[in-house]
């Protein structure tokens, strides 16, 4: 069995066939357990075929089903189409991620926000030293009464 189940198949695998005996539906996932494959395994070597061959593998196993399957040759031939062009189909477009920085800018910017950093430091360390070295006690109070007349 795979180590991890690929969830780009689901589509694939878990499309439906038709309904069994007991009106249950059947899906490719349940055909290829019941034939004893592993899905996620056939599902990969079918996505690597090429169409026609891939088409002509799935035809024969879903005519090896042990029940429920398909009535005709026909029906068989056109479910395995529709589950191959779920499978083949145009992979995802990624979503475009921007482009990182190179070094030399990051290492810019690092600069310019280490020297911002350094200046705000000098700062606070200027204030706090100002503060230190003020008087920061309350002026005393002046003496209001009046002086003798010192002209005499």
């Amino acid at each position: 069995m795979t180590a991890t189940l690929r969830t780009d198949f689901d589509a694939f695998l878990f499309a439906p066939i038709g309904e069994d005996a007991n009106g249950m539906p059947v899906t490719l996932l349940s055909v290829l357990a019941r034939l004893g494959i592993d899905p996620w395994e056939e599902a990969a070597d079918l996505a690597h075929l090429p169409l026609e061959p891939a088409l002509q593998r799935l035809s024969s196993r879903l005519e090896a089903m042990p029940t429920g399957r398909p009535a005709t040759a026909a029906d068989t031939v056109n479910i395995a189409t529709r589950l191959i062009a779920l499978l083949h189909r145009a992979p995802a477009q990624k979503p475009s991620t921007p482009d990182p920085l190179p070094p030399l800018k990051l290492a810019e910017q690092s600069k310019g926000v280490k020297f911002a950093i350094y200046c705000l430091i000098g700062i606070i360390f200027l204030l706090v030293g100002q503060w230190a070295m003020s008087d920061h006690l309350a002026p005393a109070p002046m003496d209001t009464s009046i002086a003798p007349d010192l002209r005499k």
